[in-house]
């Protein structure tokens, strides 16, 4: 089958590789579409969490084309997505009911440590229905479904914020995951969402998906502007949002988002860092904010699906380029150019 091959930063080769070789407890799945996800990026350009030889790709859709002889309630022709990450379900993490954490998922996973899905044909292993194989709702589109990962990522975040209709939220940074963290804080009842980012296209994005408010960081202060939406912050200082998403991976805006919190707010923090990130800790002890950082999901998958099927998010208007899987630095090269793509997807299948 063809695959492509992670060989060093900046460069990918699509070339033949062994098809998966499907065990008992395992399916494989003909992929149709694979998301380049944030973290494909890091990846792609600093070598990180990869190394040379492995297939990447988590953010996928497919159809089942082989069940091993143990797994039940999964059949053949099914359109599916899948969860990439495993859990080992004995470790300190797993028995906390803490399985995104778990010791050993970011070397036994799908994409990580196992062969992942910017392929033709990916390998699930210990494949359980309900559990980490997800048949598709009807109506739900392939290329929608190859989204559901990293919509499950802003579900977890929104989710630990715990939003409530008196709560104004702001959201740094417009990519997948914070413009997905606008529409599940949203789909959760925040009153009032705020998103901020550089770029007009994914503001105007943003607004069409429930955020009420939008900052251009290009043309604004955005600690002023989020001041004037939500009221200036104890003292005078900063301003008094309820929850804050950082979400840019800019070190500067984490700073900012500790001034947008109010005292006793709520800071979650989404994105990974490149360069070293400085923060005002007076700041985050007086105001006695809860700040935390949100790492990728657990058991959102079906609320994701969930609350596709009912119309409260949607995964369409964020796909905005597709590529056929040969032209995959292509791909990379458009979803690094952040004023002109949102989510960029990989088609496996010449037919697709």
């Amino acid at each position: 089958m063809k695959a492509a091959v992670f060989e060093a930063p900046g460069r990918i080769a699509v070339t033949e590789v062994a098809d998966p070789v499907c065990g008992d407890h395992d399916i494989i799945i003909d992929v149709d579409y694979c998301g380049i996800c944030g973290s494909d990026l890091h990846s792609y350009v600093e070598g990180a969490f990869v190394e040379p030889g492995q297939i990447m790709g988590h953010e996928f859709s497919g159809t089942v084309s082989v069940v091993g002889a143990a797994v039940t309630g999964i059949s053949t022709g099914t359109a599916v997505t899948a969860r990439p990450l495993s859990h080992c379900g004995t470790c300190p993490r797993c028995l906390e009911g803490l399985g995104n954490l778990c010791e050993v998922t970011l070397t036994s996973s799908v994409a990580y440590g196992l062969p992942g899905a910017f392929a033709e044909r990916v390998r699930i292993p210990n494949a359980v229905a309900g559990e980490n194989v997800f048949p598709l709702p009807a109506g739900l589109g392939r290329a929608a479904a190859a989204c559901v990962e990293p919509m499950a990522v802003a579900l977890r975040l929104a989710k630990s914020a715990k939003p409530t209709s008196a709560d104004t939220a702001v959201v740094i940074g417009l990519g997948s995951i914070g413009l997905n963290t606008v529409q599940m804080l949203r789909a959760l009842g925040a009153g009032q969402v705020i998103g901020i980012d550089l770029s007009p296209a994914r503001l105007d994005l943003a607004a069409r998906l429930g955020a009420t408010h939008i900052v251009n960081a290009r043309e604004q202060d955005t600690l002023a502007a989020v001041q004037a939406l939500t009221g200036a912050g104890v003292g005078g200082v900063g301003a008094r949002a309820d929850i804050v998403v950082e979400a840019s991976g800019v070190p500067a805006l984490l700073s900012q988002a500790v001034g947008m919190t109010r005292a006793g707010g709520r800071l979650r923090i989404a994105a990974l860092y490149e360069s070293e990130v400085t923060l005002d800790m007076n700041q985050t002890v007086q105001k006695e904010m809860d700040i935390s950082g949100s790492f990728a999901y657990d058991r959102e998958f079906p609320e994701v699906l969930e609350i596709l099927q009912e119309g409260r998010a949607v995964a369409e208007p964020l796909i905005t380029h597709t590529f056929p899987l040969e032209d995959i630095n292509e791909a990379f090269s458009v979803q690094l150019a952040k004023d002109s793509s949102v989510k960029v997807l990989v088609a496996a299948q010449s037919s697709s």
